[in-house]
């Protein structure tokens, strides 16, 4: 198992090759608050994550996103949905300068959704909600990603690897900064 950083940029940052199970035991480390992983910069990851998700194509995150809907239990889901939801109603309305109530039914009707009770969505209304946070307001993707990082392994091995590689990317780029 790699037990360090330096191991990690070996693996990403040297173009080597790494498994699914090594992908997986790596976002385990990034995400980590146990005293031996706080050389895995979290921030990092979970910036990495970020970008790497808005740059997915819209119908590769949305199968990513409707399967990872699929497989966490119903309250991961409502909890994740609702900090979302409640992320963009709160700008749709700072944006239009109306109530929350306004804005999130203004994105309801725009993305079509067939609820906006979390407990009530279906798992293609929850990748409609999280492509349009993705696109419209990044932040509260990142907000998520950061609470939630259960759900950057729950989207599956082929985004959590991409998030590593921009995270060795950025890594790197650091090391050459302050080098």
């Amino acid at each position: 198992m790699p037990e360090t950083v330096d191991d990690f940029m070996r693996r990403f940052g040297g173009g080597g090759t790494v498994d699914d199970e090594e992908a997986v035991r790596f976002h385990e480390r990034f995400i980590s608050t146990r005293p031996e992983d706080r050389h895995f910069d979290n921030r990092a990851y979970h910036e990495a994550a970020t970008e790497y998700l808005g740059k997915l194509p819209d119908d590769q995150f949305h199968d990513a996103a409707r399967n990872a809907v699929a497989q966490v239990p119903p309250q991961e889901k409502a909890g994740l949905l609702g900090g979302l939801l409640s992320a963009l109603s709160g700008s749709a309305s700072n944006a239009r300068a109306s109530t929350d109530a306004g804005g999130l039914a203004g994105i309801a009707s725009m993305l079509g959704l067939s609820s906006t009770d979390p407990n009530k969505m279906s798992e293609d209304d929850a990748a409609r909600v999280m492509n349009y946070a993705r696109k419209e307001n990044p932040d509260a993707l990142r907000q998520t990603v950061q609470e939630k990082p259960w759900f950057v392994k729950a989207l599956g091995n082929p985004v959590v690897i991409g998030a590593l590689t921009v995270a060795a990317a950025k890594l790197l780029s650091n090391q050459r900064k302050s080098a």
